[in-house]
């Protein structure tokens, strides 16, 4: 599947896509605080699935491909965490 293909599915057809899918790969806060980002890969591209913590649900759900878009989960580790793989 591409990530074209992704998006001319339905909003529930994408989330049993990724849940059935999807790499979960990390997970994140957004800068406001209010959702917690949970980060997947499936086929080609990644899906961040946000969930509001409020309220327990799943309220936005975006899809990409450009790798930029990780450096945020990159940001969360330090070097000197990963030299002791």
């Amino acid at each position: 599947m591409t990530l074209e293909e992704f998006y001319d599915l339905d909003e529930m057809e994408q989330r049993e896509t990724v849940w059935e899918n999807g790499e979960f790969l990390d997970d994140r806060m957004d800068e406001d605080g209010v959702h917690r980002v949970a980060l997947y890969q499936i086929f080609s591209f990644y899906v961040e699935l946000f969930y509001n913590i409020e309220y327990n649900v799943l309220s936005k759900l975006i899809a990409f491909s450009d790798t930029e878009m990780l450096d945020i989960y990159l940001q969360q580790f330090s070097l000197d965490e990963l030299k002791g793989w």
